[in-house]
């Protein structure tokens, strides 16, 4: 099988020699053939769409240019398990298989397969968890009125407010700068509380 290598680190500091001796001893094991070399120095906390190397390897998997990719170990392949196993899938739509050293997993077999499915798994509880949790927290900052990201979260008390402002027959204007609210904010109030009510 024509293989490639995909090895990366966080800060020019670090030395990428560890990786690519686990690698090389791995691929001399197993006489694979090498093709292409893919290496960058990068924050694992960047996502993929920021790793341009990676990028690269994706692109080329598509061309059908190598069979498979070896890599150190699964966290050189995403910030996080849903990153991971993007990447993971991504790469078996066209047919290219992944060698973990570090694990020894090797998803041409059943039991790599096996393992990749596991990971499917608490990717998608990792999804749940993160959305849980982001939906308690914008409702305990709606609670006390405060920010979101840029915007300001508007609490259910201040949307009845403006709700009974509107029909008191206030102009959008007026409920601004009563409320201290932005303009638009009131538009979408007002308009998912009618979508609620006809509903």
């Amino acid at each position: 099988m024509r293989t490639v290598t995909y090895k990366r680190i966080s800060t020019a500091h670090q030395d990428i020699e560890n990786q690519s001796n686990a690698i090389d001893k791995q691929l001399e094991l197993l006489d694979w053939t090498l093709v292409g070399e893919y290496a960058e120095v990068i924050s694992g906390t960047k996502s993929r769409d920021t790793r341009p190397e990676l990028r690269r390897l994706l692109a080329d998997a598509r061309k059908r240019k190598f069979d498979r990719v070896i890599v150190y170990e699964l966290s050189r392949l995403g910030r996080s398990i849903v990153d991971v196993i993007n990447t993971i899938h991504e790469l078996e739509e066209v047919g290219v298989n992944i060698f973990v050293v570090k694990n020894g997993i090797d998803t041409s077999t059943s039991q790599g397969k096996i393992f990749a499915n596991f990971i499917n798994i608490f990717s998608e509880l990792e999804r749940d968890f993160l959305v849980s949790r982001q939906k308690e927290s914008i409702k305990r900052i709606r609670k006390q009125g405060g920010n979101w990201g840029k915007g300001k979260l508007i609490s259910d008390e201040m949307r009845d407010r403006i709700v009974s402002l509107r029909e008191e027959g206030l102009s959008y204007r007026s409920i601004s700068s009563k409320c201290d609210v932005a303009v638009s904010s009131i538009q979408y109030v007002l308009k998912t509380h009618s979508m609620t009510s006809i509903a």
